[in-house]
């Protein structure tokens, strides 16, 4: 295993990036910038068929060789009683090293523990670290991090643990999870693809879906004291080209389990300032699987935080519009201080709290804050 500190990697998750979204936003911020108080929402957007995902089941959920990147990235609330608890548990591939962050975030206890730890040849094999097999049982197995299933549906009864010692306290966290996905994948574009070419490769596209209704139940241990949890958490599998040194992907990024059974991702590439509105674009999911990808705005609205460590600056709140399904929703941090904060690249990775409306109701629903844009920002003028 190579040195944890010196391994650590220069990109990290999320594969968000394509080239025609790319220009697509661009377009849109100008619009974005100004309120647009006249524009009447369109009452119905058209939904992405089926037919024109790539992702196919469950083969893809599988190891990808020759993939440059491939991840399987667990995120979301777990309930433990009265208490709340955020998580993050991710297994990532960049063919020359991989590497895992896990983080816990105890919201009543105000703490959070997180640990990233790279792993290198000869343990790390970018063709074994994960099962390529669909015939096979899937695992995934690097460093402390175990995800496997003995199903042939590999969505369904997944076995997920990880180990972290906290790299400020010391702090032991064990998490020892099972998950089962209830209903569709949530695919993400509405295709599971990044741009052309019309013939998409591992080498040329980003491909990616989420399990975003996975029925969570199990324990977590925090310096022996064990939590039995339960919710409804979220997995995204990333896999194909994402970036590279010379071009290292940044974005703000807000997924939403709302209570009206609406699941949504929704993110952009432009530097967010406070009190600006910026173009996003926004994966919607019904209940029933329908899946929309439609263009929306983000704002952060409220106060933010700075990392002591990485001096980063994070946005505590964030508002998004989607104006095809009238929905205003702030997302809300439920503690500030959740961040990797590695030496280049630091992430903010935050449970939070969805509220709001959608198609004129209102709603609400765990949510989760991701934030990789390195500068500090100000307000807008």
């Amino acid at each position: 295993m190579h040195d944890r500190k010196s391994s650590r990697p220069i990109l990290l998750k999320h594969g968000l990036l394509l080239p025609l979204t790319l220009m697509l936003l661009q377009a849109l911020s100008a619009c974005a910038q100004t309120e647009a108080t006249d524009e009447q929402p369109p009452t119905s957007p058209a939904p992405i068929p089926a037919s024109e995902s790539v992702i196919k089941f469950p083969a893809d959920h599988y190891l990808h060789i020759g993939a440059p990147t491939e991840w399987w990235w667990h995120i979301g609330t777990l309930k433990a009683g009265d208490r709340t608890f955020g998580f993050e548990i991710n297994a990532a591939s960049f063919q020359a090293f991989g590497f895992t962050q896990v983080m816990l975030t105890d919201v009543q206890g105000k703490r959070h523990f997180q640990q990233t730890t790279g792993v290198g040849p000869p343990t790390f094999n970018p063709n074994t670290w994960a099962e390529h097999d669909p015939s096979k049982p899937w695992f995934v197995k690097l460093g402390d991090v175990s995800m496997t299933s003995e199903q042939s549906d590999p969505s369904k009864d997944m076995v997920v643990t990880a180990d972290l010692v906290d790299e400020t306290t010391n702090t032991e966290v064990k998490f020892d999870l099972r998950f089962s996905q209830e209903g569709p994948p949530l695919i993400v574009w509405g295709t599971g693809v990044t741009s052309p070419p019309e013939e998409p490769t591992l080498q040329t596209n980003n491909f990616y879906y989420s399990l975003t209704r996975l029925n969570a139940s199990g324990s977590i241990t925090i310096e022996g004291e064990r939590f039995e949890v339960t919710g409804v958490t979220w997995m995204d599998h990333e896999y194909g080209l994402f970036g590279t040194e010379e071009n290292r992907p940044k974005w703000i990024l807000q997924d939403m389990q709302l209570t009206n059974g609406v699941h949504l991702s929704n993110y952009s590439i432009e530097e967010p300032v406070l009190n600006k509105k910026i173009a996003s674009m926004a994966t919607v999911q019904r209940e029933d699987g329908t899946t929309y990808f439609v263009e929306s705005t983000v704002k952060p609205t409220g106060p933010t935080w700075t990392s002591p460590e990485s001096g980063k600056t994070y946005f505590m709140e964030i508002e998004v519009e989607i104006p095809a399904f009238e929905a205003t929703l702030t997302v809300k941090s439920l503690l500030d201080p959740q961040e990797f904060p590695l030496p280049v690249g630091a992430v903010y990775e935050g449970v939070a709290s969805a509220e709001g409306t959608f198609e004129g109701a209102g709603v609400s629903g765990t949510a989760w804050s991701e934030q990789t844009l390195n500068e500090p920002t100000g307000a807008a003028d």
